[in-house]
């Protein structure tokens, strides 16, 4: 499974770009619409983490450029009726820690401005992806979290998105000041709540 290329820009279009690798194979890659816009001009080295989706009649390649939105990506496109090309559409409108929280505080309205998205589809997302993608925020930076308890955890995944430490630090003791003994997953949707509303 390819999981990351680096090669020069040959050309891109609205939906992708063509890699070209010293070995002399291009490489066609889907991005999001950021991932395009961030891309080097024609001519200039790219480098992408890559999702491989193999078909029966196709092997097609998802690029990112960054580790955090590759995991998110295979997190999305696990959840029920929710192809590639959502996924993307999804990840071109929010960084991986802004649909962690829009999910945790089930933001229907933040999820109809994703193209292709109506209430409908953002209710069904909702409950498909509660669980997955905020209980999966630790590893969307490319590293687990120290499990040493529940707090810890919490703390971890919260920073993985983008968090300040000091901020974070005040709101999980906030939250476990309130409900010692929650587990992680749980601590991590009342903190990201928590940030929404401020």
């Amino acid at each position: 499974m390819i999981a990351y290329l680096e090669g020069t820009v040959l050309r891109r279009d609205e939906e992708s770009c063509i890699l070209l690798t010293q070995g002399g194979v291009g490489y066609q890659v889907h991005l999001t619409a950021g991932g395009l816009s961030s891309l080097p001009g024609a001519g200039d080295t790219a480098r992408l983490f890559v999702h491989t989706l193999v078909r029966e009649d196709a092997l097609v390649l998802y690029g990112f450029l960054t580790w955090e939105e590759r995991a998110a990506f295979e997190t999305l496109i696990a959840a029920p009726k929710l192809g590639p090309r959502t996924a993307l559409a999804m990840l071109g409108c929010y960084t991986p820690g802004e649909l962690a929280a829009c999910i945790a505080r089930e933001d229907v309205a933040s999820l109809t401005r994703v193209p292709g998205i109506g209430a409908k589809t953002a209710k069904r997302l909702l409950l498909d992806l509660k669980d997955k993608l905020v209980s999966s925020a630790p590893l969307l930076s490319g590293r687990a979290a120290p499990a040493v308890s529940a707090e810890s955890d919490c703390a971890a995944a919260l920073v993985s998105l983008g968090y300040g430490r000091h901020e974070v630090d005040e709101v999980v003791r906030t939250v476990f000041d309130q409900e010692p003994d929650l587990d992680a997953g749980s601590a991590i949707r009342k903190a990201l709540k928590i940030f929404a509303s401020k």
